[in-house]
C-alpha cells in the first residue's frame, strides 16, 4: 500500500515536472521568437531612419541651391538681358522647382501594431525611436511648408513670363525674400534620428 502511493505520488511529480519542463522550453522558445521580431522590425526602422536622413538631406541640398540661386537672379536683375542664357535659365529652374518631401514611417506602424514596442524591453530607446519619427514629422512639415510659401509669393505676383517676373518690382522682392530666409538646415534637424539610429545598433550589440 505504501509503495503504491509513493509510485503515485512520483508519478504526480513527474507529470508535474514536465508540465513545468514544457512551460520554461516553451517559454524559452517564444521569448527567442520575440526578440527576433524585435530585432527585425528594429532593423527595418533603422533603415528607415537611414533612407528619411539622407532624403531630408537631398530636400535641404536644395533649399540651399534655391537661396543661391535666388541671389543670383536677385545680384543680376538690373542687367539680366546680359547675362548667360543658361545662367539665367538654371538657377530660375532651380528657383521655381516644384519640390516637395514626404517621408516614410511604414517601420515605425509595424512596431505599434504588433506590439513589438512592449517587448523591445528598453524604455529608452523605444522613446528616442518615437521622438526621431516626431522630427520627421516635423521637417516634412517645415520644408513642405517653406515651398508652399514660396509658390504662393509667386502666384500673388501674377507674372506668369518668367523674362517679365525678372524685370519686375514683384520679381525683385520675391528673390529678396528667398534670399533672407533662415539657413534651410535649421528646418531639419537630423540628430533626433541619428542619436535612434545610433541606440538601436547599441541595443543589437
Amino acid at each position: 500500500m505504501k509503495e503504491t502511493s509513493a509510485n503515485f505520488i512520483l508519478n504526480v511529480i513527474s507529470v508535474i515536472l514536465g508540465i513545468a519542463i514544457t512551460f520554461v522550453i516553451q517559454g524559452m522558445i517564444n521569448r527567442a521568437g520575440d526578440r527576433k521580431e524585435v530585432r527585425s522590425a528594429l532593423e527595418l526602422v533603422r533603415s528607415e531612419l537611414k533612407t528619411n536622413i539622407e532624403d531630408i538631406g537631398i530636400m535641404t541640398d536644395y533649399l540651399t541651391q534655391e537661396r543661391q540661386s535666388a541671389g543670383y537672379l536677385l545680384q543680376n536683375l538690373p542687367k539680366i538681358d546680359k547675362c548667360p542664357v543658361d545662367s539665367v535659365n538654371y538657377h530660375s529652374g532651380i528657383v521655381f522647382a516644384d519640390a516637395s518631401i514626404t517621408l516614410s514611417n511604414d517601420a515605425l506602424e509595424l512596431l505599434k501594431m504588433s506590439s513589438l514596442f512592449q517587448k523591445i524591453g528598453d524604455n529608452r530607446l523605444a522613446m528616442k525611436i518615437i521622438r526621431a519619427y516626431d522630427t520627421c514629422g516635423s521637417a516634412v512639415s517645415n520644408l513642405n511648408r517653406h515651398i508652399s510659401q514660396r509658390n504662393e509669393r509667386f502666384e500673388e505676383a501674377g507674372i506668369p513670363d518668367l523674362q517679365a517676373f525678372l524685370k519686375s518690382k514683384a520679381g525683385s522682392l520675391y528673390f529678396r525674400w528667398l534670399v533672407n530666409r533662415p539657413d534651410p538646415t535649421l528646418f531639419a534637424d537630423t540628430a533626433d534620428l541619428q542619436e535612434a539610429i545610433d541606440a538601436i545598433d547599441a541595443y543589437m550589440k
